[in-house]
């Protein structure tokens, strides 16, 4: 390591005065450490070296430096979760399926009686699916139980049954329910309704589970960052990476919007949009639903085929010479599409298929008692 530190430019790392007004601090001493880090990350870990793959090499070669610098390549240091949630999970991860049309895939999650929801995007990008396709019969399919690649036993695949389309749904708040086809295969599945809980979060941990890029089911535990540390955070990210990001912009100009939706650190995107947002009792709390994204140039490595930037849609290959990190991703809170239900269709809707939303944290369901 010292071979590495003496490399290590003071402009990096003594960008703090000290002096009366600015005492040696402790929060001063954590910012210069930052600097070092990051001075690191920008040395060692830059577009020349592998930050992962298969070859089983760190940086250079050197897993010193990685460790040391690890902070700047993942978001999340914390990925601990309460091992009392691992029973309630096995019952979860049965009612969340993926869902399909084309080339286009997201994240669903059974709410009531044949009844999943997802994003409004994704049914969006279903529609310019089969206009592509010049096929408006297109099915939508959901899939339950992928949770191992090349999986072909123990899954369950059920088709949307759009004679029966709901009038649920707000492009602006980006939610839509879609009522499945009779099955027995759904007969096996809690729905999650129940689970639903319009909470408000700040702060905290949660974990979302659902379909990243397509692929078998992920579950991944997410440090939630308020409105003004969301803000940093993107800050530091745009100085680290030149990319732009491939979603609404209006999202982070107008404080009346975030509002209603709650932001984190995930690596979860392209295909994990609909993905259950569960605060650490097991409460739904929040949909996934969209983030910025930042493309870096990779200069020393081949051409890799990555997906066109849109978060669901798969296996439509361009040559690039790039890698996307995510810089901020958001889910829409329950608090908001709970809230517009009601006003849309009624408390009586609300409550058929989210039972226990208003309860209080700390509160219980008269049924559990």
């Amino acid at each position: 390591m010292e071979k590495y530190i003496k490399e290590i430019s003071p402009l990096y790392v003594y960008t703090r005065q000290i002096s009366i007004k600015e005492p040696f601090t402790e929060k001063v001493r954590k910012a210069m450490t930052e600097n070092v880090k990051k001075s690191v990350h920008a040395s060692f870990l830059n577009q020349h070296v592998q930050v992962g793959g298969k070859n089983g090499k760190f940086a250079n070669g050197d897993r010193k430096v990685f460790n040391f610098a690890r902070s700047e390549v993942f978001k999340n240091a914390s990925t601990q979760k309460p091992a009392r949630l691992n029973e309630t999970f096995a019952s979860y991860i049965k009612s969340i399926g993926q869902i399909a049309c084309g080339k286009v895939r997201g994240t669903c999650f059974l709410v009531a009686d044949a009844l999943v929801i997802t994003n409004y995007h994704i049914y969006r990008m279903i529609k310019d699916e089969r206009n592509r396709l010049r096929d408006p019969n297109l099915p939508i399919t959901v899939l339950f139980g992928y949770l191992r690649p090349e999986q072909t036993e123990h899954i369950f695949t059920v088709e949307v049954d759009e004679e029966r389309d709901t009038t649920f749904e707000n492009p602006f708040l980006d939610y839509k329910f879609f009522h499945l086809r009779q099955s027995e295969g759904l007969n096996y599945r809690v729905p999650l309704g129940p689970m639903v809980r319009n909470w408000q979060l700040s702060d905290g941990q949660v974990i979302i589970l659902g379909h990243p890029k397509g692929k078998e089911m992920k579950e991944e535990v997410c440090v939630v960052v308020g409105y003004r540390k969301m803000q940093e955070r993107i800050r530091e990210r745009h100085e680290q990476f030149n990319g732009v990001h491939m979603t609404n912009a209006q999202l982070l100009q107008k404080t009346e919007d975030y509002q209603g939706r709650l932001s984190y650190d995930t690596s979860f995107f392209r295909g994990a949009s609909g993905s259950p947002v569960i605060e650490m009792n097991g409460n739904i709390v929040a949909m996934h639903t969209q983030g910025y994204l930042l493309d870096r140039t990779e200069e020393n490595i081949p051409n890799q085929q990555e997906p066109i930037p849109h978060q669901e849609q798969q296996d439509i290959p361009r040559q690039r010479n790039t890698r996307t990190y995510s810089l901020m991703e958001f889910g829409v809170q329950f608090i908001s599409i709970c809230r517009d239900i009601r006003r849309q269709h009624g408390e009586n809707v609300a409550e058929t298929l989210f039972p226990h939303y208003k309860l209080k944290p700390g509160e219980a369901p008269m049924d559990a008692i």
